[in-house]
């Protein structure tokens, strides 16, 4: 389903981390208390009987539909970010397809109701999240041959990328995810479940494939902007909580700052990568240095793609740079 020449492309933006390693790069986050902003990326809650109804929120529809609009411009991003928007991506494309994962927000996607399936106690997210791919064996090849059984009028109607439309599909099959009694879950269940778990990650791969194709097959058009193309050390700020202590070029999305004028060092606090309280990165420019600055940051800096370079702390568990001079900051 992906072509030679955007797979390649891909793999390039990846640098060494494999399809694989990506596909699971969020959850293996999920440790890391610097990453706990994307916490609330993995799902949407909408209860039974209700609707989507189009909203801010930190959730799975909003982050897909926003690595699209960023993918969108390549030559807007950094090399850094792309790779981090496309491990968004493969993650958040597969959790789509798990009907829990766009479930109810009463027992939070199922995480709340406790079953025992084989005499293990579980819940039930998780049983669909990993425990009957594993208990039915599900793999590879058994998603392929589903695959290849499709023609390819039913491919290219399972292309089309929208993502509202992938999410109602899922719910749709919420009936059968709590179609049980008790609290024992048993292979009747899973043998059941099988074939509707094979289908949901095919169409997931195949999906995953059509924005890869979409968004990365044209790579040789893109033109990095040269300020970053020559910075080595040039990150985006989800990767900033990794480089703690290192000096090094951090580059995003303005999407919040503010003056607080009457705080003890009268700090301005501009948000990288996310609004204030999910960003990733903070730059700090204190009062005393504002003077530097030919603008106010505050101000000038909202929805603009820069660049901040300097030493990267950790303040109450999130990353940032104090920035004391107004040529640390490149404004792309």
């Amino acid at each position: 389903m992906l072509s030679d020449k955007t797979r390649a492309n891909v793999m390039a933006l990846l640098g060494s981390t494999t399809f694989e390693e990506a596909s699971v790069w969020m959850d293996e986050k999920r440790q890391d208390h610097a990453y706990d902003y994307m916490k609330p990326w993995h799902y949407i809650n909408i209860e039974k009987g209700n609707t989507y109804i189009p909203n801010t929120d930190e959730n799975i529809i909003n982050q897909l539909l926003l690595k699209q609009k960023e993918l969108s411009n390549l030559s807007a991003l950094n090399p850094e970010q792309i790779k981090t928007d496309l491990l968004v991506l493969f993650h958040l494309v597969g959790d789509l397809h798990q009907p829990l994962h766009v479930g109810y927000g009463a027992d939070r996607g199922g995480n709340t109701i406790e079953i025992n399936f084989h005499g293990e106690a579980t819940n039930l997210h998780a049983l669909w999240d990993s425990k009957i791919i594993q208990e039915q064996k599900i793999n590879l090849q058994d998603c392929l041959k589903m695959m290849n059984a499709l023609s390819s009028q039913q491919i290219r109607a399972i292309q089309i990328i929208d993502v509202i439309s992938w999410m109602n599909e899922s719910r749709s099959y919420l009936d059968a995810v709590y179609d049980f009694s008790g609290h024992v879950v048993g292979d009747d269940y899973a043998n059941a479940k099988k074939s509707l778990i094979e289908r949901q990650l095919v169409y997931a791969g195949v999906r995953l494939a059509a924005m890869l194709e979409k968004y990365c097959n044209n790579i040789s058009q893109v033109h990095i902007p040269t300020a970053i193309a020559q910075s080595t050390n040039s990150i985006t700020p989800e990767a900033a909580a990794d480089h703690i202590g290192e000096t090094l070029t951090i580059c995003g999305k303005v999407f919040g700052a503010k003056y607080l004028e009457a705080s003890n060092g009268s700090p301005t606090l501009v948000n990288l990568g996310a609004e204030y309280p999910n960003n990733p990165f903070t730059l700090v420019i204190y009062g005393s240095d504002r003077s530097g600055f030919s603008y106010k940051p505050e101000e000038y800096l909202i929805g603009k793609f820069i660049c901040v370079t300097g030493t990267i702390k950790l303040y109450k568990g999130k990353p940032e740079v104090i920035v004391s001079q107004a040529g640390q900051i490149q404004i792309k």
